[in-house]
């Protein structure tokens, strides 16, 4: 595909205007400002919401090498963040606003994520506040949980690497 994704049997459509580009510094302010309208409400709910430790976390999170901003029709409108280990890659984040939001654009970058995974016999792992309405897509694409905390579900998805 002409975005750089890879495709699966089960990927939905997206917009013909859906692009991924490289994370610049610049690109801080904006993922900083859609990470916190993403996470504060559902964070609030579980009494977890301290902003001074999560203005810390995010500055340690943003690692511009691993970041992808997502745009559309010339718009950007989210991220992804994708790390690396020996065995697996981590999807660390993966913020949308509103209005991208149901256009099949997660399903994709998910599912691009899981092929580039598979080709390199690595498995994929992310974790997932709790209440997070994404918790259900998920599972649709076949992420088991391996473990949970206070406000996270810990997932998996086995491409056929076995886990130690």
């Amino acid at each position: 595909m002409s975005r750089g994704l890879a495709s699966r049997d089960d990927a939905c459509s997206v917009p013909e205007d859906f692009e991924l580009r490289p994370g610049r510094a610049d690109d801080f302010d904006f993922a900083r400002r859609l990470y916190f309208s993403s996470m504060k409400p559902l964070l609030e709910a579980l009494g977890a919401w301290k902003k001074e430790e999560m203005e810390t976390a995010f500055e340690g999170y943003f690692k511009i090498d691993e970041i992808r901003v997502i745009t559309l029709g010339g718009d950007d409108v989210g991220w992804i963040q994708v790390s690396r280990s020996d065995n697996e890659l981590c999807i660390d984040q993966l913020h949308l606003v509103e209005t991208a939001r149901d256009k099949g654009i997660g399903t994709a970058l998910i599912n691009s994520t899981i092929a580039e995974a598979a080709k390199e016999n690595k498995n994929v792992s992310l974790s997932v506040v709790k209440g997070n309405r994404a918790m259900q897509l998920y599972q649709r694409l076949g992420f088991q949980q391996v473990g949970e905390d206070s406000t996270k579900i810990h997932k998996r998805y086995v491409t056929g690497q076995q886990v130690n």
